[in-house]
């Protein structure tokens, strides 16, 4: 099992594995912002087309660890329609994002990041089962182009009236069930996961204890000081990504 796979460097496997520990952290203390944390450095140190499905396979290990701890919290109703559109938006998704160049995608993440920090909190109208089924579809969509849709989906699922335990459990099932599904498409669409491996297990690894660690400081740390904090380290990250998407210097 090869720790270094082809593309990267040494340095490069030591600040995605950090990176996992922190992204976990920051989810477990902050409630989100790990994954997309993650993404951004992700987006500067891989190949492009590696980046959302190796994601995707360390996001669905950190949202079925979570789940499985509050799985008596989850919504399992919400669950089963959320994974009904999932399903119809992830071959969507994956029957597009095999066509786009590298750039594309890489300038599409940085806007993702971008809105995820500084737009608007989701909106929707009506939380009935059908908006269910239409919200897993379009986010299995984004999810196949800039993996990180947690936010997206939040913003559904806080308008249902979850306590917080419910909220976090049910947003931990569907998104990993949406992550499940991803790694399948990408499986079928060809990308070698095998080679993938070794990298994987470290930030799986290296995500399990950043949760645990967070966990233990839930609540303990001010939070506006954290965002500010958060939002220009995020802001940062994808602005460079975006430069580097315009052709302004090359990162991998």
């Amino acid at each position: 099992m090869d720790l270094v796979p082809n593309g990267l460097d040494v340095f490069a496997v030591y600040a995605l594995t950090a990176m996992s520990f922190v992204g976990g952290f920051v989810t477990a203390a902050m409630g989100i912002g790990g994954g997309v944390s993650l993404l951004a450095v992700m987006a500067t140190l891989m190949p492009a087309a590696a980046i959302i499905p190796v994601h995707g396979v360390v996001q669905f290990g950190a949202n079925i660890a979570r789940g499985a701890i509050l799985r008596a919290d989850i919504d399992w109703r919400t669950f089963i329609y959320f994974a009904i559109g999932s399903v119809f938006g992830i071959a969507i998704g994956g029957s597009i994002v095999v066509t786009l160049p590298g750039d594309i995608l890489r300038a599409g993440l940085a806007l993702f990041i971008l809105y995820t920090v500084w737009g608007p909190k989701m909106r929707f109208v009506g939380t009935g089962n059908v908006i269910l089924i239409v919200i897993g579809l379009v986010a299995s969509i984004l999810t196949m182009f800039f993996g990180a849709t947690g936010t997206f989906i939040s913003g559904l699922l806080n308008q249902r009236g979850y306590d917080p335990k419910g909220l976090v459990a049910t947003h931990s099932a569907c998104m990993g069930a949406q992550h499940a599904l991803k790694i399948v498409a990408f499986g079928i669409l060809g990308f070698a996961f095998a080679d993938w491996l070794g990298l994987i297990v470290l930030m799986l690894v290296a995500i399990s204890a950043g949760t645990y660690v967070g966990s233990l400081v839930l609540n303990r740390m001010p939070a506006r000081i954290f965002a500010i904090g958060l939002k220009t380290i995020l802001t940062g990250l994808a602005i460079n990504l975006l430069a580097s998407a315009l052709g302004l210097y090359s990162l991998v």
